[in-house]
Formats: C-alpha cells, sequence, structure tokens
C-alpha cells in the first residue's frame, strides 16, 4: 500500500518537481506552520500536535509549528493571511479555503476508507425512529459549517420539510466529541456526527462515548462524504515546492511507520494518507451551491 501511495504521488507531482529541480536557488522556508481544525478531544489534538511538529522537524530540519484555529473560519482567514501555510481542512472548509485562500489540495485522510459519513442517532430509549420524528424534539449540531455535523443533515432534513425552526431546542455543541456528551447527559434528543463506516461500528459514539452501556439507533446515513485534505497555500507551493513534496513524504511515512496507528489520529486519521485532487471535491461544492452556503465568522 505505501508503495502504491508513493507510486501515485510520484505521478501527480512529476512535472512540478522536475521544475523545481531545475531552480538551484530554492531555499527553505524560515518555519512551517500547520493548521489544524477543531474537532474530536481537544486536549488529545494539542498533545497529539505537539509530538507531530517534533517528527516532521526532525526529519526536515526546519522548525515546525501547529496552529489549532478556534473555529472553521478561523483557519481559513489564517491561511489567507498566512499565519500557516499548511492545513487540514475539513471537506467543506476546504472548497471555502481553495477559493478565498488559494488552497491546494495534496492528501487526504483515510480512516477506515477514503471516505466518511455524516449520521443522526438517537438513543434507543427515545422512541424515535424516523427524520420526521425529530419535529419538535432537541438535536445537537456540531457548528454550522461542520460538513457531518451539521450540513449534510441538513440537506436530509429540508428533503423532508424540517427546518432548525422545527425543532424544541438547536444545540451547537462546538465538536463531535461534546455532541455525545450532551447526549449523553439528555441535554438533547438527537445529535448530528460523523462515522468512519456506512454501518457506525466508527461513529463517533464510539470513540467518544464514556457510558459504554449506551445504545443508539441510527435514523439516518448519508452517502460517502470525501475525507478530510491537507492542503498548501499556493504561493507558499509556488516558492518551495521541494520542502512541500518532502512534507508530503514524511507524513506519509510517520503514519506509516508509526507501530500506534492512534498515535495522531486526531491530526492524521489512522489508515493512511492518500493524494488528492480537487475534482474529488465537487460532491461538496455540490451541497454548498445546493444549500447557498457562505463562509461566515
Amino acid at each position: 500500500m505505501k508503495r502504491l501511495i508513493l507510486g501515485l504521488i510520484a505521478l501527480l507531482v512529476f512535472s512540478s518537481v522536475q521544475a523545481a529541480e531545475t531552480n538551484s536557488n530554492e531555499t527553505n522556508p524560515p518555519s512551517i506552520t500547520i493548521g489544524v481544525i477543531p474537532g474530536g478531544n481537544p486536549e488529545n489534538l494539542r498533545e497529539q500536535g505537539l509530538n507531530l511538529a517534533k517528527e516532521l522537524q526532525a526529519k526536515l530540519n526546519i522548525p515546525v509549528n501547529i496552529y489549532i484555529s478556534k473555529n472553521y473560519a478561523g483557519l481559513i482567514e489564517a491561511m489567507k493571511t498566512k499565519k500557516v501555510d499548511f492545513a487540514f481542512f475539513s471537506s467543506l472548509t476546504y472548497v471555502f479555503a481553495e477559493e478565498q485562500a488559494q488552497a491546494k489540495v495534496l492528501l487526504k485522510k483515510v480512516w477506515n476508507q477514503p471516505f466518511y459519513y455524516s449520521a443522526i442517532i438517537t438513543p434507543q430509549r427515545s422512541g424515535i425512529k424516523k427524520l420526521k420524528d425529530l419535529k419538535g424534539k432537541r438535536i445537537a449540531f456540531v457548528d454550522d459549517k461542520s460538513s457531518s455535523g451539521y450540513l449534510y443533515p441538513q440537506v436530509a432534513l429540508r428533503k423532508i420539510g424540517l427546518t432548525d425552526k422545527d425543532f424544541k431546542e438547536v444545540a451547537f455543541s462546538g465538536n463531535h466529541q461534546a455532541s455525545i456528551q450532551f447526549l449523553e447527559a439528555n441535554r438533547v434528543d438527537a445529535a448530528a456526527v460523523f462515522s468512519d463506516d456506512e454501518k457506525g461500528t466508527q461513529g463517533a459514539w464510539v470513540k467518544f462515548g464514556t457510558n459504554k452501556k449506551a445504545k443508539y439507533r441510527i435514523i439516518w446515513m448519508s452517502a460517502p462524504i470525501p475525507n478530510d485534505p491537507f492542503c498548501v497555500r499556493q504561493d507558499f507551493y509556488d516558492t518551495y515546492p521541494k520542502t512541500t513534496h518532502t512534507l508530503m513524504f514524511a507524513l506519509i511515512d510517520i503514519l506509516a511507520e508509526s507501530q500506534d496507528k492512534n498515535a495522531y489520529s486526531e491530526i492524521l486519521g489512522s489508515r493512511d494518507l492518500m493524494p488528492a485532487t480537487s475534482k474529488q471535491y465537487d460532491p461538496v461544492r455540490e451541497m454548498v451551491k445546493a444549500l447557498n452556503l457562505e463562509l461566515k465568522p
């Protein structure tokens, strides 16, 4: 698998590498800053970010910093204002970042598969069995810019005539772990979160749930969603193509060689990193168009 991935990357970047090799004046950047989106366990994210920065710095011999954004729009703004050179975006934020911050996609995460799902779940004891049963209930979403935690569910809910006004309460938790905590604390009747597989065996409720005896019902599951991409700022790529490609290989190597596949799971995923193209995110662009979405702080 690693050899195949490396071969694919070589095909994707051959022409730009060849051009870079003719430029003997290219130097290393003074430092590299990688941005990550909020989500999952914040404490694990900070710890993994620090460890990943140390490993990358050792491989590249360039100072590496990790920038943890407070929200999705903030990460796009950080790339736009050149506070970050690389970033792990969600599929949605990448579409906006490509347009507004000249983000160039390089890789995408692989968890269980090269894509993931959005799910709406509810405790089995709730009696809620289908989407229409959510009317008048309390529901938790992650963030109004979260693909799996809000936007894809919105498309499904609007198809059956439900909007946020039809719920008794709409809570935005800030991350998937918090949404599960809301369910466990009975603060909401349902939650929209991610699942790494279609059956839900690797859903957020499995990964972040503290009550292992709790049982949930999946009342809706989305079509496959492209996994989170790893991107570079276009002007950084144009100036430092060799550094960009070296970093790509370093990330792949770190994940492939790690004995603990969950060592950087909050940032890199838990299986592989593989090449990605802008076209793969066309379904996300279609969703943006369908919901008439705009980027807001």
